[in-house]
C-alpha cells in the first residue's frame, strides 16, 4: 500500500479526546507543580543549583525550555551563544520603539 497524502493509514485513527502518553505525563507534572508545597520545594532546590552552579543551571534547566531558534547549542569552548527571538545579532538585547514594536538589528 503506498502513501496517499491526506489519508490516514489507520482507518479508525485515534479516538476523539484521546491523549498521548506524553500529554498525560505533562498533565500529571502540571498538577504536581501546582501544589504550593511542591512549588516551595522546587523554588529552594532550583535556587540552590543556581547559586552553586549557575552554568549548569542555565545549560541543563533553562536552555531546554527555550525555543530552538532562541539558542545555538553549537558550543565553542563551553560557551553557549544566545540569540534573540527577533532576529537581532547573537547576544544583543532587542530594542523597541515608542509604540513598543521591536526594532530589528542595531
Amino acid at each position: 500500500m503506498s502513501f496517499v497524502p491526506g489519508k490516514s493509514g489507520n482507518k479508525r485513527g485515534r479516538p476523539k479526546g484521546a491523549k498521548s502518553g506524553r500529554a498525560q505525563l505533562v498533565g500529571v507534572i502540571d498538577r504536581i507543580c501546582k501544589r504550593s508545597k511542591n512549588l516551595a520545594y522546587l523554588d529552594r532546590k532550583y535556587s540552590e543549583i543556581l547559586r552553586e552552579h549557575p552554568d549548569v543551571f542555565f545549560k541543563d534547566y533553562v536552555l531546554p525550555l527555550l525555543p530552538k531558534d532562541a539558542r545555538d547549542l553549537g558550543e565553542k569552548d563551553g560557551i553557549v551563544e544566545w540569540k534573540s527571538l527577533l532576529g537581532d545579532e547573537p547576544g544583543e538585547l532587542p530594542r523597541f520603539d515608542a509604540e513598543g514594536k521591536a526594532i530589528p538589528g542595531r
